[in-house]
């Protein structure tokens, strides 16, 4: 899980889509491709604008199959790619979408760094998006960047080639030092 249920939302950003499939927990940045303004886990976090911290996992879904998890349950926390994504331009949250250079203090300002992760230096040239409140508690694991959600494998019946709908070996993964809470504040940040 990337981001813990101990928070406290102030402020909720859905004006855009996110079209990649992702966990919930790092921070949103606007990008434009073919006119479409959109928001992903940028690469490379210099010269972009903070949405705000992902609330939902996005990911694929077999609704051929099952319901959509938005209908089916009322605290659902999953969207599907090319849906409206929830991003909190204000609270505080507890995330493990972290990417430190140094040790971090309670204090520390917190960056938009690369890969949709918050870090305290400012080296990567992504906007300053709010301040860590808490230290950090270790847990190293893993999270996933790319190819959450359901997978299958079939037949092409024109081809006659094996075909993969979001291959699970595709899935790109991000190694986290552990979990800190921080609190997120962009919409002050941006009248500054």
């Amino acid at each position: 899980m990337s981001l813990r249920p101990l928070r406290q939302t102030e402020q909720v950003n859905v004006d855009y889509m996110c079209p990649w499939t992702q966990e919930r927990g790092g921070c949103l940045t606007l990008a434009t491709a073919s006119g479409t303004t959109f928001a992903q886990y940028a690469y490379n976090p210099a010269g972009t604008f903070a949405v705000g911290i992902q609330l939902n996992d996005i990911e694929w879904m077999n609704l051929s199959r099952q319901y959509h998890r938005t209908f089916s349950h009322p605290a659902a926390t999953t969207d599907v790619p090319f849906g409206i994504v929830g991003a909190a331009s204000q609270g505080d949250f507890i995330t493990d979408w972290i990417f430190l250079i140094n040790q971090v203090f309670p204090g520390d300002a917190a960056y938009v760094g690369p890969s949709g992760t918050f870090t305290n230096s400012a080296s990567f040239g992504g906007p300053r998006v709010g301040t860590f409140i808490s230290s950090l508690t270790h847990d190293p694991h893993r999270i996933t960047f790319r190819g959450l959600g359901f997978s299958r494998e079939y037949i092409d019946p024109i081809s006659k080639q094996a075909v993969w709908e979001n291959d699970p070996r595709d899935r790109i993964y991000i190694n986290t030092p552990g979990y800190i809470k921080i609190r997120v504040d962009i919409k002050s940040r941006s009248r500054t």
